[in-house]
């Protein structure tokens, strides 16, 4: 049986690749036979994961990228091309989670509108214009897989984070058009809605009160990794794949599945039995 989840000959582009989810993924499509492009801010963090990865035997290029520069982002596209000659994947996994952008975004009456912009620019406009430039090249190299990196916070209403979530709940959007805009034309879209995932910028800027109480309302017994989410990313971004499309795929550990007295529910169960005892 053929292995489709091999990426050899594929050409791929991790935007927002330079760190946690993103930088998995890279690792993962160039152990699989890709040739990788990470793409992101921070110049030391690209040159980190390129080295990981041409230090396990792969194939990559670092790019600097401002997603809230248009002429940046096509750049970024057409120096993937002009180096290893066609795109054919795409994972477009950045968004704003610096601790000013999480600082800022707040209730929505309480709402500066500078950061609201600030995060839209990044999250939904910046992965809209790396589909746009994607696109083109993807349809020459005869189609493409994009997979978009999506949010549990974009399906269901919270108490923070307000710009982002809804951010992301424009990205499942953006990527249902380019689905099917596109399908004939040989590219897949398809999005993650990722839950909490332990990276470094949540273990930095999410209160460890607020990760148990989530823990709480996870199926599983653990929080996930960046390598869960790469492997999904990877597995969308293949072969074999490839009657998959226009889809969100969760990777949050359940917690969106269940019903929302879940956490309350078991406590009262347990509590119940220790009575009973």
């Amino acid at each position: 049986m053929q292995d489709f989840y091999r990426m050899d000959g594929k050409v791929a582009l991790v935007i927002g690749g330079s760190t946690g989810i993103g930088a998995k993924t890279a690792q993962l499509l160039a152990h699989r036979g890709a040739k990788v492009v990470v793409a992101g801010l921070g110049q030391s963090d690209i040159d980190k994961t390129v080295s990981e990865i041409e230090a396990e035997g792969g194939t990559a290029l670092g790019v600097l990228v401002d997603l809230a520069d248009e002429s940046a982002v096509a750049d970024c596209v057409q120096r993937t091309v002009d180096t290893f000659g066609a795109l054919h994947a795409l994972h477009a996994n950045a968004a704003a989670t610096g601790k000013e952008a999480l600082a800022n975004d707040v209730v929505l009456a309480d709402m500066d509108f500078a950061a609201w912009d600030y995060v839209m620019t990044i999250n939904l406009r910046g992965l809209a214009l790396a589909a746009k430039y994607s696109i083109p090249p993807m349809i020459k190299a005869g189609g493409g897989s994009i997979v978009f990196s999506g949010s549990g916070r974009g399906r269901q209403g919270h108490l923070e984070y307000t710009a982002y979530g809804v951010s992301k709940s424009g990205v499942e959007g953006l990527s249902r058009y380019v689905a099917t805009q596109y399908g004939k034309d040989g590219i897949r879209s398809n999005v993650l809605e990722i839950g909490l995932i332990m990276t470094d910028a949540v273990r930095g800027n999410v209160p460890e009160q607020l990760r148990d109480l989530f823990l709480q309302h996870h199926l599983t017994r653990e929080f996930g990794r960046p390598e869960d989410v790469a492997s999904a990313a990877a597995f969308l971004l293949s072969d074999e794949a490839r009657f998959i499309t226009g889809v969100t795929l969760p990777v949050d550990g359940g917690m969106g599945s269940h019903a929302s007295v879940y956490a309350d529910q078991r406590r009262m169960m347990s509590d119940l039995a220790t009575m009973g005892a």
